[in-house]
């Protein structure tokens, strides 16, 4: 099951895609109306899972719905549709699909994932590639040090050596560290050349700069440039979830290119069959000579 996504590289690309593919957006807005109940209640939408190579069910419900102006809830697609067989979400679907069908990694090369406790982790062990994750833990020990099998990290400051992976992945993680600069330089060093990034974050397709919703200051304090977000849990209670720092945008591409990496781009796709809805999907990559 192939996916063919746009890859694009500019705010202004993104534009003319836009322009050119509006008949075909307004479709696929259609088919989600469609399929999403008025009423908010849990429901499934049938598909094909690209990663289980089957046929499934995706179940979705109202949790983190958007309100419109009209008073209707719209579910957020991006965190549900979870596979009846493999039991991943959407974007991780989505991003591990174009991870294997695009970087075509083979079993021997190092990966590296921020995250140890996750679905795509155990996706990836389960597949037996050669992969290392982490968490970060400010009161697991020293960064670099593994407490009970599990790697604690500061994507600010990695302590892996420099040229240890063939692949960084990353699935929202990334809006939620303070200062993201500092995580594309420590990823890129630890790449080897030939290396590539792969990422999921909040991203704004309509905007040409990153939308900044906190700002960490270097005393710890955080200053709110708009209501507080939250991840992992409730959005608006900091007792349930992760802070979001950033809504990135086009403007993270040439962020990546200053960092180092030699070409940066955005893949931008939509797919019914797959369960890959939500309007138009984003996955953010990058690749170091």
């Amino acid at each position: 099951m192939r996916l063919t996504p746009a890859r694009l590289t500019s705010f202004d690309e993104y534009q003319q895609w836009r322009q050119d593919h509006s008949r075909q957006l307004a479709d696929q807005d259609a088919i989600e109306q469609s399929l999403c109940p008025a009423q908010p209640n849990a429901f499934t939408i049938g598909g094909r899972c690209a990663l289980c190579a089957t046929t499934a069910k995706f179940r979705s419900n109202f949790d983190y719905a958007i309100q419109t102006s009209n008073g209707r809830r719209i579910p957020n697609l991006r965190e549900h549709l979870i596979c009846s067989r493999c039991g991943l979400k959407n974007r991780l679907r989505a991003a591990l699909h174009l991870f294997v069908q695009e970087f075509e990694p083979r079993q021997s090369q190092p990966i590296y994932i921020t995250e140890q406790l996750g679905a795509a982790y155990r996706w990836l062990k389960g597949r037996r590639y050669r992969v290392s994750g982490s968490e970060y833990l400010p009161n697991g020990g020293p960064f670099g040090t593994s407490r009970r099998g599990v790697r604690n990290e500061d994507l600010g400051a990695l302590a892996w050596p420099d040229r240890s992976f063939d692949f960084v992945l990353s699935f929202d993680v990334l809006e939620h560290v303070p200062f993201a600069d500092h995580c594309f330089s420590e990823i890129f060093r630890c790449l080897r050349p030939g290396g590539k990034l792969l990422f999921t974050a909040p991203f704004a397709l309509h905007l040409p700069q990153t939308l900044v919703r906190a700002v960490a200051q270097r005393d710890g304090s955080v200053t709110y440039l708009m209501d507080p977000e939250y991840h992992g849990g409730n959005m608006t209670d900091a007792s349930k979830g992760t802070l979001c720092f950033r809504y990135f945008a086009w403007d993270t591409l040439p962020q990546l290119r200053n960092a180092g990496f030699s070409d940066a781009w955005v893949w931008l796709f939509w797919s019914r069959d797959l369960g890959y809805l939500g309007g138009t999907q984003a996955v953010i990559g990058a690749k170091k000579s």
